[in-house]
């Protein structure tokens, strides 16, 4: 869940109430990532994230962004690629919109997985990325005698010495991105393991549209999008729904327990 979002005074709220209009009332084109990243060039020097490292600004936010998108399509991770992240949830946010911005699915996998669970979870679904911090390293070291195929790794943040993305995205400061409709408002954007039934993961999915919808309503303050979002999304699309406003957000603690 967001912890909080603090409202800047000079981006008044939209009054739009729920009606037979729904979530028609708000903009419909484009994915949330290419709206966060409008949303960081309007809004540059404001604080898009509040926390104890003193925040991130909108401009660095949007910089970030791109920089992930830029690798991921330097490195042929796009539409039909699934990235998995072991990180927390402020990491999750960033990287999400990052490789979204570039097309691929994303599975929010639980960090504190390990074994034969995590190695279930990654394999039903399809990671060929897997993006982890490195106090995660141990439940790594044991995934390739678990897995039929070993996705690739990188590290984010310090820690590790080597294979550490977020310093591998940093070669990517400028170049235009591919495009950007690499991926459809039907295409999967977001996938998460929401329980286990008979020793298989059960999963949760969502696509584009669906996660635009929800941090769109979310943004507006709309219970309804609360109350449809799956729990495993609601952090994500309530962040979001606050970038969209262009408050300053601060993303809630990664879901706890192991449900898998």
């Amino acid at each position: 869940m967001l912890h909080a979002a603090h409202r800047r005074p000079d981006m008044p709220r939209p009054a739009v109430a729920p009606g037979q209009a729904g979530f028609s009332a708000v903009r419909s084109h484009g994915s949330l990532p290419q709206l966060v990243a409008e949303a960081a060039a309007i809004h540059g020097p404001a604080p898009a994230f509040a926390g104890r490292e003193g925040g991130t600004t909108y401009a660095a936010l949007g910089a970030v962004l791109a920089r992930y998108a830029r690798y991921a399509e330097a490195e042929g991770v796009g539409r039909g690629d699934t990235v998995a992240l072991l990180t927390g949830a402020g990491e999750r946010h960033v990287l999400w919109l990052g490789f979204a911005l570039a097309g691929a699915r994303v599975a929010l996998v639980d960090p504190g997985l390990a074994g034969p669970r995590l190695a279930r979870v990654l394999t039903a679904v399809g990671a060929r990325l897997i993006v982890a911090d490195p106090e995660r390293a141990e439940a790594i070291r044991d995934l390739p005698a678990l897995m039929p195929e070993m996705p690739a790794v990188r590290w984010h943040g310090p820690g590790a010495d080597f294979a550490r993305i977020d310093l591998e995205a940093a070669e990517y400061e400028a170049g235009p991105l591919a495009g950007p409709d690499r991926a459809g408002p039907d295409d999967p954007a977001l996938v998460a393991c929401s329980g286990n039934r008979g020793g298989a993961p059960t999963l949760e999915t969502a696509n584009h549209r669906q996660i635009l919808a929800w941090a769109q309503g979310a943004s507006l303050g709309l219970r309804r999008a609360g109350e449809v979002c799956p729990a495993a999304f609601r952090d994500l699309a309530e962040v979001c729904g606050a970038l969209l406003r262009g408050d300053a957000a601060m993303p809630g603690a990664a879901p706890a327990g192991a449900l898998c």
